[in-house]
């Protein structure tokens, strides 16, 4: 029989029902708690109406609300057996749409202003029908990829429930031990903060929107809490430094979603109790690999988390054994995602059967670069599609961010390709947060005594922070729009 979180968290309520489940601060300023019954019984009730009022196998969309809220709606999704779409509610009126009209949703749950959940019929657009070929699906969640074109990722319970226990033994989270859950839902590392702690008897502290880019709140939230983990990008650790933030000394920080360069964990590091870089793609379901860094050693990704595996293909199809050597990383495993929705030539494009030690055979290809360490260790070198020719060359962007974000006074990095699309104006321009004491000029002089020509960016544009989507991740889209009106 299928298992699924929300048989986790009736386990937890029949052994613990009074124990804390969920922590928040109310609008008064004081601490308010839900209990791992309580928690059970309001998805009890929320999970009954939607069996009522949905089919089997259809898709329960979550509009925005607060991460208490969604772990409400979540496991009401799980107890009805139907499958969750978070939605991020920052995207365009009409990427919105575009969405709706693919996933076909059956109701959006959306939270009022007294902190219920309220279920709504979704308006049918081009007359088309909720759907409901959903059954053994826990989630979807949309993702642009390097496209830009969104593509529903269906990540099946098994998958889920595998990669769960997996983060609970690493990094690892015990029973009692809390997470804050800062992350919008629509990314999947939301799912670590809310459904890894019910799942193993732990509390998940559930913050206001406004930690995420707001100092005061971040700063106070996590000194009235000092939580055992916190999680986050690379982005977003570069502005919580920004902000003079002194650290949690007793919290394990995990950090992920991009690449984790050796002068930012070098400044994380004496922040926190453990620092910790994990990886993986949202069709690997959250996190696939996690490493902990302890010293001055290049950043590896890691091993794989239990129940997972990866190895490194070359140009040529061979596995990469050598150190040295570098190719491109497939994962393999139960947490893989089932598919993209409705894309089954591009879910074919993506797996493989390849010979795994678990037997499985299927492998998902990732479209990331990784080089394998003298130590067996595997260094993230970027996305395939981050590599790029220029006259000639074949140039790895994220080498050079590397470099940029060695220089003192560079606090992060980001190149792009400037007309791209004229060969004879191509040039490589490097976006940079800089400090007062930092100039131009300073950061090219020491691009110029660490790369060959080729590889050094004809125009560093200053600012002041680079801007991040919903995810936390660097918006590398909008940067490209900047780039061309400058160019």
């Amino acid at each position: 029989m299928r298992r699924t979180a929300w048989d986790e968290l009736c386990v937890r309520a029949r052994v613990s029902p009074g124990a804390a489940a969920i922590l928040g601060v109310a609008g008064n300023g004081a601490i308010w708690s839900m209990t791992y019954q309580e928690l059970k019984d309001q998805s009890e009730k929320l999970g009954a109406e939607i069996t009522k009022r949905t089919a089997p196998g259809t898709l329960i969309a979550l509009d925005e609300m607060t991460p208490a809220a969604g772990a409400v709606a979540m496991m009401a999704a799980q107890r009805a057996g139907r499958a969750f779409l978070p939605l991020n509610t920052e995207v365009p009126v009409l990427l919105r749409r575009e969405i709706l009209a693919d996933a076909r949703p059956a109701l959006l749950l959306t939270q009022t202003d007294r902190g219920t959940l309220r279920g709504d019929g979704v308006k049918a657009a081009r007359g088309w029908t909720p759907r409901c070929d959903l059954d053994g699906v826990a989630y979807v969640l949309y993702t642009s990829g390097s496209t830009g074109r969104p593509k529903g990722i269906m990540v099946a319970h098994e998958a889920l429930m595998q990669r769960l226990h997996g983060l609970a033994q690493v990094p690892g989270l015990r029973e009692g031990e809390s997470i804050t859950a800062i992350t919008a839902l629509s990314f999947d590392i939301s799912l670590a903060e809310i459904l890894l702690p019910l799942t193993v008897g732990g509390i998940v502290i559930s913050a206001p929107a406004a930690v995420r880019s707001n100092r005061e709140a971040f700063v106070e939230l996590i000194d009235r809490f000092r939580p055992d983990v916190i999680q986050g990008t690379p982005s977003f650790w570069r502005l919580v430094l920004a902000w003079g933030w002194r650290g949690c000394a007793g919290a394990r920080i995990w950090c992920g979603g991009e690449t984790l360069t050796p002068s930012l964990a070098e400044r994380m590091r004496p922040k926190c109790a453990e620092l910790w870089n994990l990886y993986g793609p949202t069709e690997a379901t959250i996190w696939a690999t996690a490493a902990r860094i302890v010293g001055d050693e290049s950043i590896s990704l890691g091993d794989p988390l239990p129940g997972s595996g990866l190895l490194i293909e070359d140009d040529a199809g061979h596995r990469v054994t050598s150190p040295g050597r570098q190719g491109e990383i497939w994962l393999y495993g139960a947490g893989l995602m089932k598919g993209y929705l409705d894309h089954d030539e591009l879910t074919e494009q993506r797996f493989a059967a390849k010979d795994t030690p678990d037997g499985r055979k299927v492998c998902y290809r990732t479209g990331d670069l990784g080089r394998l360490g003298e130590d067996g260790g595997i260094e993230f070198l970027g996305r395939t599609d981050h590599q790029i020719k220029l006259r000639g060359h074949r140039i790895e962007l994220g080498e050079i961010e590397a470099v940029l974000e060695e220089c003192p006074g560079v606090s992060q990095a980001v190149v792009l390709v400037g007309a791209a699309d004229q060969p004879d104006r191509a040039h490589l321009a490097a976006f940079v947060v800089i400090d007062d004491g930092t100039t131009p000029a300073g950061v090219r002089r020491w691009v110029a005594q660490r790369l060959p020509p080729i590889m050094r960016p004809s125009r560093i544009l200053p600012r002041q922070v680079l801007p991040r989507t919903t995810a936390g991740k660097v918006d590398r889209i909008r940067l490209t729009e900047d780039l061309r009106g400058a160019d």
